[in-house]
């Protein structure tokens, strides 16, 4: 029987294993003069709507300069627009465009289609068993903020 340390270990063996292998399958977001951590946010503005730059700063865990280089490019690819908040002028807020938007569904729906490639091998127990523990992860990592962003109260 392994301990809690060898489960983790050859989890996070598997798991990024598993990523670094069907990474070249992402190349689609390199086509579409996106990277990873801009697909993110594009995903996050999608979901919670035109945000600071200062939001997307501790969003991506940069510093707000590395964000304003990183919203420059998008900004060049028309993923983006940068725009000042009605209520206080000096906050600059970021939104997606309708480019931005097309974009972010095309690379969602490419994404989801090489992984289930993968998922699609799995058995329906599997799929099910895995849906429960990505879902409890989840709602774990979610209360980090409860906890002021350590995982678990001792």
């Amino acid at each position: 029987m392994l301990d809690n340390e060898d489960y983790v270990a050859r989890i996070l063996r598997a798991t990024m294993s598993f990523y670094r292998r069907i990474g070249p399958q992402m190349s689609h977001f390199k086509e579409m003069g996106l990277t990873g951590p801009q697909f993110h946010v594009l995903n996050w503005i999608s979901e919670t709507g035109p945000g600071k730059i200062t939001q997307l700063a501790e969003m991506m865990e940069v510093k707000p300069s590395a964000i304003t280089v990183m919203i420059d490019r998008m900004e060049q690819n028309k993923f983006v627009v940068r725009h000042h908040d009605e209520n206080d002028r000096r906050v600059v807020m970021v939104s997606l465009t309708e480019h931005g938007q097309s974009v972010l569904k095309e690379a969602k729906l490419k994404s989801f289609e090489v992984i289930k490639q993968y998922y699609s091998r799995l058995d329906p127990d599997e799929l099910e068993s895995l849906m429960k523990i990505s879902e409890k992860l989840q709602n774990i990592a979610g209360n980090e903020d409860d906890n002021n962003g350590k995982c678990c109260k001792s």
